[in-house]
């Protein structure tokens, strides 16, 4: 498999370690220069998604499994339910797989599958990661751990935690302890709407349930990125401010384009495509504040003008726009 160039320092870099069925759907239409590299260690599903996205020079699929030792192999259990594959095996009394997927963590067998540390990808490759996306089946910890170099450029995690003991153990404080104790890392939200497995019928409010498991968000305090000074911290914010718009934090956006506007940075003649396009996310996002309130609206556009220094574009010319409102 050809590896693709070193991206330069405006491309946005993703690693996704467990890629099956595809690039997660918060990269999917990114509209600034992209490196997805994939990472799908179960031989078939690979062979899939390379097939996939043969088209997309900015998707590199690699079948190998990312963990804590490099140049290893790992030992995966097919599962019944091919989307819980993994270097853990299911644990059939948990609540997950015994009461509510109790057929789908079946093991038919094992494969072992060469492995590798995302150091070692990415040391060979001479590049760093921007984002993480983990979700390996309860084997996270192990692939963070064989990122410690990794995570000192890293500006935002995606990670699948277990609350549970749906792999026979659960994940969440030990990941925790790693990303936010160990890196200071700040945790931003979790994917979950408040509604767990129910544990009886008496589900009559929004929230019930017990929380076996879930995304959650991490990001990069700021200081450390605006220490790195130049253009290298302006890439690093506006990246930041671009994940934050479509993960569900743009008020963390707000305070990316801040820090970015004291530093004296400016785009320049030749705007750098992931500036364009935090510029469409944060127009698009002030105007679903304009429903809760017009003042908020008024605020927003006030801080367009200072993020980008231009007017931001009133109500009828976002929808006349192929770029804001395209077919």
């Amino acid at each position: 498999m050809t590896v693709p160039a070193v991206p330069d320092l405006w491309t946005t870099v993703v690693v996704d370690a467990g890629g099956r069925y595809g690039m997660h759907p918060s990269w999917r239409g990114f509209e600034a220069p992209i490196d997805y590299r994939m990472f799908e260690p179960e031989p078939v599903e690979a062979e899939r998604l390379t097939r996939k996205y043969a088209s997309r020079p900015d998707v590199t699929v690699h079948d190998l499994a990312l963990g804590a030792e490099r140049d290893s192999t790992i030992d995966l259990f097919i599962t019944a339910h091919h989307g819980y594959i993994g270097a853990t095996r299911p644990n059939p009394q948990s609540l997950w797989f015994g009461e509510v997927r109790p057929d789908e963590g079946i093991v038919q067998g094992t494969i072992t599958v060469p492995a590798t540390t995302l150091d070692a990808y990415l040391e060979a490759d001479g590049l760093h990661a921007d984002f993480l996306k983990v979700d390996v089946e309860s084997h996270e910890l192990r692939v963070l751990q064989g990122a410690d170099k990794t995570l000192d450029r890293v500006l935002a995690l995606r990670v699948e935690l277990q609350f549970d003991d749906s792999f026979e153990k659960q994940t969440a404080s030990s990941i925790f302890n790693h990303l936010i104790d160990d890196r200071d890392f700040r945790l931003m939200r979790f994917d979950y709407d408040g509604r767990g497995q129910p544990l009886s019928y008496l589900t009559v409010d929004a929230t019930y349930g017990a929380l076996c498991g879930c995304d959650a968000v991490f990001v990069r305090k700021l200081p450390s990125i605006v220490a790195w000074s130049g253009d290298e911290t302006a890439a690093a914010l506006l990246k930041l401010a671009a994940f934050s718009l479509r993960n569900g934090m743009p008020d963390y956006a707000v305070v990316c384009l801040d820090r970015l506007r004291d530093t004296g940075w400016s785009a320049g003649a030749d705007e750098p495509a992931v500036h364009r396009y935090v510029r469409k996310l944060f127009i698009l996002a002030a105007g679903r504040l304009r429903i809760q309130s017009g003042d908020l609206y008024e605020l927003a556009a006030q801080d367009y003008q200072r993020f980008f220094d231009a007017e931001m574009p009133a109500r009828h010319e976002v929808f006349e726009s192929d770029w804001l409102n395209p077919a």
